[in-house]
């Protein structure tokens, strides 16, 4: 059994840190034990090979022992396989500011680093002015030099940027602690080196994280880098504004700016209040765009965009001419400073310019297409990173640096974008998975992240006690709505109904106001205009209308859905109450032609590398036999489907995942069923449905393979479901096969 020489000190709060200058090789089950087989509390066992001390092994061992232990600490055991140590003190418990004399300026910066680095972030050690004082003391001992500052701004947020002037440049990485009686911060980042001064000194920048507002009480700050510590400024002085900031540093080179924006993203994570202000910056001062584009070159390349897609990663459009093959790596540097190779991930398109400007020089024809769309996933998060560079290196050493432009698209726009990226025809389930579904997913959360109505107008006195609440949403297309009341009007039924539109483009309120307010003081019959703060897609606004809701039954008609005749409403309602395990409730559609648009829905496969919805007997004459009978269908269509509230709420309401609008219903559909309700087609009910007229209007639906995505994300999501559903068609299911 080994006996060790320990360096005990008290941190303050309970914690005790030792240190053992030539400890064991730590098996990865060490465990820790206090006197008489004490365990403690918490503990964190880490060694290190020392290279300065001539490849001496070091152990730190940071525990803390419970609030009933009294006997003060006599040895320490590590216990492990194939170990088995004592640690004995070699002196009294001593005070952490104290291991300055006790173990060395060398050894205690190793120990500061062990602590900041490691043991703080897993217990919380400095968190809110949890045993800083300890520390503190240690460090003030141990920084007795200063770094020699020149400029100082406070950037808001917690964010600030020191420069210093220094006679030999130091680029090593560095960890700047913030410490106070109330709280501490920690900055673990690179130097920037903006410039040799004229004596030939060096300008370096810094960035680290701070207290936002009131500085922490009796703050230091220090820098540790490598084998040195100094502190940085005083305590209490705060620097200039983030304007002057800017202006400070608007002579530098524009790889200096890019070293810095770098710099300073690397400490702005997802959720850094910070962020917003990062992109500003970006906004406010973007680097130029930079593409190799001399067409003389055997090679070149350029960023069309690069669009953060929330949180998830960046997606990115561009070209590359290498017709021979040259090209090494392609890396895309973030605003955070993140690395992600391209060419693994890339998939070509075609790039019609780009071949005209480089084949006009007579060099081989390209054997891929030019341009490129790829998905590059990030570990930091990519929101607030506006301009991407990317680095491409090329055989024979020949480097290239790209920029992007800066990002000024919405979150709809940046959707939009990616929907178009691709032809239909290339588009696969390995595509959708790798490159649509991270970005598209992303965007689409943000789109409707904070959804909300803006206002709403009420035309007339909502019923007292309405039977149903029906929520029509409307985008684009208004010309439905006079056709729908002229059979509202006079359906007794609809005079107990809670009618609530739901306008999702609010730029065209004014215009459907207008439109409601004269049909009610025509036709007497009251309403609700709900006007979203944004577009939000079918199944936002549907969800947004649904909250308004009173009534303990919901409809969800489309506006281009227009009843044949009275009663229709009352006759669906007193069907849904008397089928027991009821989900879903869809009535017959027709198309205008009086033939049949729906009468339930089901699922086909092999047309496409996705379940397709099918519609029983679409296309048939309206009396066709088969639809005259009501029953169980797999699924029943968004036009028009009834559902109590309460089942709506169970289930989540109508998934939002999907884009602007389709799939919804059917996976509405599949949600019920897994909750063992069964959907219903109502056949002695008809209206009239102007199939999808509703919708097409939507550009970023007409213009992009929506259908295809969402029809991908509907398997993906659905698919074991489905297949179990169509086997028990196929093994004759009576209730759901397809007469």
């Amino acid at each position: 059994m080994d006996t060790l020489d320990l360096e005990l000190f008290d941190m303050g709060g309970e914690w005790l840190v030792g240190v053992l200058r030539n400890a064991p090789r730590l098996p990865s089950d060490v465990r820790l034990e206090i006197n008489q087989r004490e365990k403690p509390a918490d503990s964190l066992i880490r060694s290190i090979l020392d290279i300065r001390a001539g490849g001496a092994r070091r152990c730190y061992i940071l525990f803390r022992r419970s609030g009933r232990s009294r006997q003060p600490v006599g040895r320490l055991w590590l216990r492990g396989t194939g170990l088995e140590a004592e640690a004995l003190p070699v002196r009294p418990l001593a005070s952490l500011a104290e291991a300055a004399g006790a173990l060395g300026e060398k050894l205690c910066l190793s120990l500061v680093s062990f602590l900041v680095k490691e043991a703080a972030p897993r217990f919380g050690l400095l968190a809110r002015g949890r045993d800083t004082a300890a520390l503190q003391g240690l460090l003030r001992s141990l920084a007795t030099a200063h770094l020699p500052v020149v400029y100082h701004a406070d950037l808001s947020k917690g964010k600030h940027y020191v420069e210093a002037r220094l006679a030999v440049p130091d680029m090593r990485p560095v960890t700047i602690l913030s410490i106070g009686e109330d709280g501490a911060r920690v900055t673990q980042t690179r130097p920037v080196e903006i410039s040799r001064i004229a004596n030939g000194d060096c300008l370096q920048g810094l960035f680290l994280t701070g207290q936002d507002g009131q500085p922490l009480k009796n703050e230091l700050v220090v820098m540790i880098q490598a084998d040195r510590m100094l502190t940085i400024g005083s305590p209490g002085v705060r620097g200039t504004s983030l304007k002057a900031f800017l202006g400070r540093i608007a002579p530098y080179t524009p790889a200096v700016h890019m070293q810095l924006r770098e710099a300073l993203g690397g400490l702005t994570g997802p959720d850094d209040p910070f962020g917003p202000v990062f992109a500003w910056m970006q906004r406010l001062q973007g680097l130029a765009v930079k593409a190799s584009a001399e067409a003389a070159a055997p090679f070149g390349g350029g960023i069309d965009f690069a669009v953060p897609c929330g949180d998830a990663g960046i997606f990115l459009r561009g070209w590359l001419w290498d017709p021979h093959k040259a090209i090494e790596r392609f890396d895309v540097v973030s605003a955070y400073g993140e690395k992600i190779p391209v060419l693994d991930r890339m998939i070509r398109i075609d790039a019609d310019k780009v071949g005209k400007h480089f084949q006009r020089n007579g060099f081989p024809q390209l054997k891929e297409k030019p341009g490129f769309v790829a998905f590059l996933p990030m570990a930091k998060g990519a929101r607030h990173g506006l301009q991407t560079r990317a680095e491409l290196d090329f055989a024979g050493g020949v480097k290239i640096d790209l920029l992007s432009p800066v990002s000024q698209m919405t979150a709809r726009q940046a959707r939009d974008l990616v929907l178009q990226s691709l032809p239909r025809d290339r588009l696969t389930p390995e595509i959708f998975e790798t490159l649509y579904h991270p970005a598209l997913s992303a965007l689409q959360a943000d789109c409707l992240a904070g959804k909300r109505i803006d206002r709403v107008i009420a035309f007339g006195p909502s019923p007292a006690r309405p039977r149903v609440s029906i929520v029509i949403p409307l985008y684009g297309r208004y010309d439905f709505i006079r056709a729908q009341w002229l059979r509202f009007a006079f359906d007794p039924d609809l005079a107990n109904a809670d009618l609530i539109y739901v306008l999702d483009k609010p730029e065209d309120a004014a215009q459907v106001e207008s439109l409601l307010r004269g049909l009610h003081l025509t036709f007497g019959v009251s309403c609700r205009l709900a006007v979203n703060a944004e577009n939000y897609g079918f199944a936002g606004a549907s969800n947004l209308g649904a909250s308004l809701a009173v009534a303990p039954m919901l409809l969800f008609l489309n506006s281009d859905v227009v009843p044949m005749g009275t009663g229709w409403l009352g006759r669906m309602l007193d069907f849904y109450r008397a089928t027991p395990g009821i989900g879903l409730l869809g009535p017959k559609l027709l198309f205008p032609d009086g033939s049949i648009q729906h009468a339930g829905l089901y699922f086909i496969d092999g047309i496409v590398k996705w379940w397709l919805n099918g519609v029983y007997h679409k296309g048939y004459r309206a009396d066709w036999p088969a639809a005259g009978i009501s029953r169980e269908v797999p699924a029943v269509t968004g036009a028009c489907m009834m559902i109590a509230r309460d089942k709506y709420a169970a289930v989540g309401g109508i998934s939002e995942q999907y884009v602007i609008g389709d799939f919804e219903d059917t996976d509405l559909s599949l949600r019920c069923r897994r909750q063992g309700w069964r959907n219903w087609y109502m056949a002695d009910t008809a209206l009239m449905h102007m199939e999808r007229a509703s919708i097409e209007g939507h550009s970023s639906y007409s213009q992009a393979p929506v259908d295809a995505y969402n029809g991908w994300l509907h398997t993906t999501l659905w698919g074991d479901d489905i297949a179990a559903l169509q086997a028990e068609i196929a093994g004759g299911d009576s209730r759901l096969q397809v007469a």
